[in-house]
C-alpha cells in the first residue's frame, strides 16, 4: 500500500511590526552618587501619547486641583470686631504683599500654568520637581518647572544644622535640628547642571555639585523641590500596576488598525488533495501575501494551478494522473472576535480610572449619568480625591514661601470647584426665612448669583428677619396712637395731610 504524505506550508506577508528604537539613558555611566530610577522616566513621560486614557485621567487632576486658582486668604476674619484696628492693618497690608507676590511667582505663565505642568510629570512619572529661585534678601520669589525626565536623584549628604520658626502657645521661637539634604543633578545634551534640596542653606556649585563658599555668583546653584508619589526616594506612578493593561490596550488597538489596514485579509488554510502546488502557484501566492495593503489591491482574484498525482503509465505512453482538489478554508472563526478586543478596551479604561479613583464623568464618559448620579460622583470625587490633594499642595506652598517670609495674617489658598446651586439652596432655605431665621441682607449674594451680577447690600436695619423688621415697623405705627377719638382723628389727618403734600411736591 502506497504511503501518504502530508506537507504543510505557511504563507505569510512579508512585514515587521517589531520595533527598532534603542532606549539610551544619558545617566548610564554616572551612576553611583547619582541614583538610578525604577523605571524608565523618558517612557513613564511619553506613554500617554500611546494610551487613549491616561491623559485625560492626568488632565481631570490638572484641572481640579489647580485649575481653578491660586488666591491670596485671611487666616482670620478680619471684620469680625473681635479683631483689633492694628491687626486688621497688617492683614490688609500682607494680604496685598502676598497677592503681588503670587501674580510675579513666574514671569512667562501663571501659577496655575506652572503647577500643572509639575502635576503632570507627577501624575506620568511619579516625579515633579519645582525650581525656587531667591532674591537678594534671601527671600523666595519665583518658581520655574523641571522637566522630570531629565532629573535624577543624588545621595544625602552629610548632616546639617538647620534654623527653624515655630509657634508655641502662641509665641514666635527659634528651634534647630540636624538634617541630611540631598542634591540633585540635571543631564541635557551632555550638560550637567546641579541643584542642592530647598532648605539647605549651604552655598553650592551647579557644575560641580561640590559645597563652596567662595562660589562665583553665576555659579551658585539653585534649590528643587521635589513632589513625589510615595515614601522611596522616586516617586512612582499611581497606576503604575496597570501598565501591562495600558499596552495591552494600545496592541489591540494596533491590530484593529491593521485589520481594517489590510481588511481584505481573510485567514484560511488551502488544501489540495491528490496533488500539489508547483512552484509558480507557491510563488504567486506569496506575492499575492505581500500585495495586500493598500486600496489599490482591494479587489484582486487569486489563481491557483495544482499538479495532480501520476497513478501509472499507459501502455500507449500516456500517464493516469488522479484528478487533484483544491479547496480553501477560512479560519475567521477562530481569530478574537472585534467586540472582545472592544471589552478588553474597556476593561483597560476602568482599571486606569480606578487607579486615579476617577469616575468616567471626569475623562468625557458621561452618556449613563442622571444628573442625580453625576452630583454624587462630584461630591464623592471632590471630598476624597480632589480636596486631599488641593490641601496638600496648598500647605506645602505655605511652607515653602510664607513661612520663610514671615507672613501671619495670610496665606495661599487653593480653590476648588464650586458646587452651591443657587435653586437647590432656594429650596432649603425657605422654611428658615418662613421661621424668621434669616435676615434680607443674608439673600443678597444668593440673588446675585441667581441673576448673574453683583447685588449690594442693603442697610443696616435690614441686617434683622423680615418678620421682626415688620413688627417694628408696626410698633413705629402703633406709637400714633390711632383710634376713633376727635383729637387722635384730627391729628391722623393733619399727618396724611402733610404727606399729601410732600408726595405732590416730589411729584
Amino acid at each position: 500500500m502506497a504511503e501518504q504524505t502530508v506537507r504543510a506550508r505557511i504563507i505569510k506577508a512579508s512585514v515587521s511590526p517589531t520595533t527598532n528604537q534603542i532606549y539610551r539613558d544619558d545617566f548610564a555611566n554616572t551612576y553611583g552618587d547619582i541614583l538610578e530610577p525604577p523605571y524608565n522616566l523618558k517612557e513613564l513621560k511619553l506613554i500617554a501619547e500611546y494610551s487613549s486614557i491616561l491623559q485625560q485621567c492626568v488632565d481631570a487632576y490638572k484641572t481640579n486641583i489647580v485649575g481653578f486658582g491660586v488666591e491670596a486668604e485671611h487666616k482670620q476674619d478680619i471684620n469680625s470686631d473681635e479683631i483689633a484696628e492694628g491687626v486688621k492693618s497688617k492683614a490688609e497690608t500682607e494680604w496685598t504683599r502676598l497677592d503681588e507676590f503670587i501674580r510675579y511667582l513666574n514671569l512667562d505663565e501663571s501659577p496655575e500654568i506652572v503647577l500643572g505642568y509639575v502635576i503632570d510629570d507627577k501624575e506620568k512619572t511619579g516625579n515633579g520637581y519645582l525650581e525656587i529661585l531667591r532674591d537678594g534678601k534671601n527671600d523666595p520669589v519665583g518658581i520655574e518647572y523641571v522637566d522630570s525626565q531629565y532629573m535624577r536623584v543624588c545621595k544625602k549628604t552629610v548632616p546639617e544644622e538647620v534654623e527653624y520658626t515655630i509657634y508655641e502657645n502662641g509665641v514666635e521661637k527659634k528651634v534647630k535640628r540636624w538634617k541630611r539634604f540631598r542634591k540633585y543633578v540635571q543631564l541635557v545634551d551632555e550638560k550637567k547642571v546641579f541643584f542642592k534640596e530647598y532648605g539647605d542653606p549651604r552655598t553650592m556649585n551647579l557644575a560641580t555639585g561640590k559645597f563652596d563658599e567662595n562660589v562665583p555668583e553665576h555659579l551658585v546653584a539653585t534649590e528643587i523641590f521635589h513632589f513625589k508619589i510615595g515614601s522611596e526616594t522616586y516617586g512612582k506612578p499611581r497606576w503604575i500596576g496597570n501598565l501591562i493593561s495600558l499596552y495591552g490596550a494600545r496592541k489591540a488597538e494596533e491590530l484593529n488598525l491593521m485589520y481594517f489596514k489590510n481588511g481584505r485579509h481573510i485567514p484560511a488554510a488551502i488544501t489540495v488533495s491528490n496533488g500539489k502546488l508547483d512552484d509558480t502557484s507557491y510563488q504567486a501566492l506569496q506575492g499575492y501575501m505581500n500585495d495586500l495593503q493598500g486600496t489599490d489591491n482591494a479587489h484582486k482574484f487569486l489563481l491557483l494551478e495544482a499538479v495532480g498525482t501520476v497513478e501509472e503509465k499507459m501502455i500507449n505512453g500516456d500517464e493516469k494522473v488522479t484528478p487533484v482538489k483544491v479547496e480553501i478554508k477560512s479560519l475567521a472563526e477562530v481569530l478574537q472576535q472585534d467586540a472582545l478586543f472592544l471589552e478588553y478596551d474597556e476593561n483597560t479604561r476602568k482599571k486606569i480610572r480606578s487607579s486615579f479613583r476617577l469616575p468616567p464623568l471626569y475623562t468625557g464618559e458621561a452618556q449613563d449619568f442622571s444628573r442625580a448620579s453625576a452630583d454624587t460622583a462630584r461630591k464623592v470625587t471632590e471630598e476624597q480625591v480632589f480636596q486631599p490633594e488641593r490641601k496638600t499642595l496648598a500647605r506645602t506652598l505655605n511652607a515653602l514661601f510664607l513661612e520663610p517670609m514671615g507672613f501671619k495674617y495670610v496665606k495661599l489658598f487653593i480653590k476648588g470647584a464650586d458646587f452651591h446651586d443657587p435653586v437647590e439652596i432656594s429650596k432649603v432655605l425657605a422654611p428658615f426665612i418662613q421661621a424668621g431665621a434669616v435676615a434680607p441682607n443674608d439673600l443678597r449674594g444668593l440673588l446675585g448669583q441667581v441673576l448673574g451680577k453683583r447685588i449690594e447690600p442693603f442697610g443696616e436695619e435690614y441686617n434683622v428677619p423680615i418678620q421682626m423688621l415688620m413688627q417694628n415697623q408696626s410698633d413705629t405705627l402703633g406709637g400714633f396712637h390711632v383710634a376713633k377719638s376727635k383729637d387722635d382723628q384730627a391729628d391722623l389727618i393733619n399727618l396724611l395731610k402733610d404727606l399729601r403734600d410732600v408726595l405732590e411736591m416730589q411729584s
